[in-house]
């Protein structure tokens, strides 16, 4: 059974996430977690009592959400669970996993706000959380995955089991990957790591695959020239921690994506020590 983390604020972005996972996985056991959490400015004499009618005033939202949820879904291999707690969104999805492990977090974006180096829900999970994590517009469709695109540039990973949720979506939706590299103005096709690539190809043996490259020193813009172009139902990225001048100078493609996703948008995690990184910019945060 997939352990699957559904942080809300009862929004209709939140929302929208939420009923994209549930078709998502309209064919597989999965054990949902919805996360509310809450928090007060108020002096710390009197906190507590401001924390214990915020929690009460979620629970009681909480409890008519998924109500009207398990209207809308009464498949008999899908649980609801329910978390509070007292912290940023961001701050709680770090508790829960350590604890839980979850296969996937999925958040609702909404599109506003135009500051990428404060960043939003979204950004601060895939910065800071060690954990898969798939952010849904709120523009976004629900309909069927088809078409799904990882951008590459074929760097060493530290296990190709980060792929493992992402190779059983694959072949759940029968759907096409598309391994999308944006070359640099002195690089060709020939010139990447050879075995990296037999490694990825080898990895998705048994998924219908394809090679795509565009040529642009800006990955972020290479990467949107072809979702302007192209049908894309999800972009997925591999995201590893990096420094902290990656962070101030917003040279992490996933962060950017995260910010404002066009099309669903996963952000895979993968936890490789920096002696092992190459100089490079396409998935590292």
């Amino acid at each position: 059974m997939k352990k699957i983390l559904l942080p809300t604020d009862f929004s209709k972005a939140s929302e929208k996430a939420i009923h994209y996972a549930l078709a998502m996985f309209s064919d597989t056991a999965c054990e949902f977690t919805l996360l509310n959490t809450y928090g007060t400015n108020a002096q710390p004499e009197i906190a507590m009592y401001v924390l214990d009618d915020l929690r009460v005033n979620a629970e009681n939202m909480m409890e008519k959400f998924v109500k009207n949820l398990k209207k809308f879904d009464d498949e008999s291999f899908h649980v609801f669970k329910t978390e509070f707690l007292p912290v940023s969104p961001a701050s709680a999805i770090d508790i829960l996993n350590q604890t839980h492990h979850y296969d996937l977090v999925i958040i609702g974006a909404s599109g506003a706000g135009n500051n990428l180096f404060f960043g939003s829900v979204a950004t601060d999970v895939v910065r800071n959380v060690p954990v898969n994590t798939l952010v849904v517009p709120l523009n976004a469709t629900i309909n069927s995955i088809k078409n799904i695109v990882l951008a590459v540039d074929y760097q060493h990973l530290n296990e190709f089991k980060v792929f493992d949720n992402l190779k059983d979506l694959l072949i759940r939706k029968e759907a096409k990957l598309t391994f999308l590299t944006i070359l640099k103005e002195n690089q060709t096709p020939e010139s990447l790591d050879g075995l990296a690539k037999f490694e990825y190809h080898n990895y998705f043996g048994d998924i219908k695959t394809e090679d795509y490259f565009i040529r642009n020193n800006d990955v972020e813009k290479g990467i949107k020239a072809f979702l302007n172009v192209h049908r894309v139902d999800l972009l997925a990225m591999v995201s590893r921690h990096h420094s902290f001048l990656d962070v101030v100078f917003n040279r992490s493609q996933t962060r950017k994506f995260a910010f404002h996703p066009s099309v669903p948008f996963l952000s895979i995690y993968d936890d490789v020590p920096e002696d092992l990184l190459k100089d490079s910019e396409m998935v590292t945060f």
